[in-house]
């Protein structure tokens, strides 16, 4: 009886820890949504739309704006601002890419229980 008992309480702590584990991981996501640096979107004035549409590469690659990080804005206002990593990476795929404006992108990751956004793709919408 006593085995039975102990037994359970090690499956008990086994399944608690690997929950825990998970929420560490993160809640999957794949976003819709339009690319902008932080200093940008914190500082916008007038209408958020034009801003997202016409806010251009020049911009995005100034080092104001990498310092600021990057973010997600999807249509329903939502902003995902993403972690040091992601800003690393997405610093890179910018300068990679001869897009100018209107960064409409798909991005997968996952929303860290912090809620920064890791990325794990980002690419631009077809």
């Amino acid at each position: 009886m006593r085995l039975l008992c102990l037994l359970a309480i090690v499956l008990l702590f086994s399944w608690s820890h690997s929950a825990q584990a998970k929420d560490a991981q993160g809640k999957k996501v794949h976003l819709h949504g339009t690319l902008i640096d932080n200093l940008c979107w914190n500082d916008r004035k007038g209408d958020p739309a034009a801003l997202l549409r016409e806010h251009s590469k020049a911009c995005l690659q100034m080092p104001d704006c990498v310092r600021s990080g990057y973010a997600i804005v999807t249509q329903d206002g939502k902003v995902y601002k993403m972690d040091p990593a992601s800003n690393q990476s997405t610093t890179q795929w910018i300068a990679a890419t001869s897009h100018d404006a209107n960064w409409q992108v798909d991005v997968k990751g996952r929303v860290q229980p912090d809620g920064m956004l890791d990325v794990s793709k980002i690419q631009l919408q077809k």
